[in-house]
């Protein structure tokens, strides 16, 4: 036979942001993205011998106070776990920026990566190869002349004169 006693169970019901005041109910998303912390404080504890702090904090909130020095894993991930710690330099930056400054960060990566197409096959093959192999030299236009970038700006301007036939004219030359 089972006796059974009735237990009351307490659940949080809304998270309140330490940070900046953001609440989130079970119900909404942000909810389950809060990072709460509660520690008690050790012996020479800055903050007291046997104290507890607690605090909650939004996504947000969170990005701007740790993510600079924040180490994100795979949770199943045994066989690498040591080669596979990632640390992050302000691994939130790309979060926290406006729409148009992702799509400008992906632009300027897509036109990295065609010219580096371009450089690889040796040649500018149509007019629009040749439109991202100009914004590509607009980008570099101010790189030292010894660095990669130099060298990646002098290679594409050689490019773009053999494609629009002035071989003998190569203004870049290294």
């Amino acid at each position: 036979m089972k006796n059974f006693k009735n237990i009351i169970i307490k659940e949080v019901s809304k998270l309140t942001c330490d940070g900046c005041g953001e609440q989130a109910t079970p119900s909404d998303y942000a909810f389950h993205e809060f990072i709460s912390i509660n520690q008690r404080c050790g012996y020479g504890s800055i903050h007291g011998d046997g104290n507890q702090f607690s605090i909650d904090l939004c996504q947000q909130c969170f990005a701007n106070m740790c993510g600079d020095s924040l180490r994100v894993t795979e949770p199943n991930n045994e066989k690498h776990k040591d080669k596979e710690l990632l640390e992050y330099h302000n691994i939130f930056e790309g979060i926290t920026q406006s729409i148009k400054e992702a799509s400008s960060l992906k632009h300027d990566s897509d036109l990295r990566m065609a010219a580096q197409d371009m450089l690889s096959a040796n040649k500018i093959s149509n007019q629009g190869e040749l439109t991202v192999a100009l914004k590509r030299v607009e980008q570099l236009w101010d790189a030292q002349y010894h660095s990669v970038e130099g060298s990646e700006l002098h290679q594409l301007a050689n490019l773009i004169c053999d494609y629009e036939g002035k071989a003998g004219t190569h203004i870049l030359t290294k």
